[in-house]
């Protein structure tokens, strides 16, 4: 699969995060957080489904980068921000599914 269809199932694609990418902190943390919810959703679309340990581990090696990011370290060209607000996507994921659905009436 190529990233175009990728892009292709969705509403509004997002542009990928690049090292040249001068966007503020806030967009970096809005980049970062919509591209987690996006790779969720794809790959609930296509069938699989991760289990709770799967995306603890992601959000845990997330959290990793970014304190290496944070203390000044080059990594992947990943703005912190950007770091921090995938790891929030995963963190809110995580809730969701903790969360029990509510009863029909």
């Amino acid at each position: 699969m190529t990233p175009d269809d990728f892009d292709g199932l969705l509403r509004h694609p997002l542009p990928a995060p690049t090292p040249q990418t001068t966007t503020s902190d806030e967009a970096a943390y809005h980049m970062g957080f919509a591209l987690a919810m996006r790779e969720f959703s794809w790959v609930v679309a296509h069938g699989y489904k991760p289990t709770e340990r799967q995306i603890v581990q992601a959000l845990t090696q997330t959290m990793r980068v970014y304190t290496a990011a944070s203390s000044g370290k080059y990594v992947s060209g990943q703005r912190p921000d950007w770091l921090r607000g995938r790891a929030d996507a995963l963190r809110q994921i995580i809730r969701q599914r903790a969360t029990p659905p509510s009863p029909d009436h």
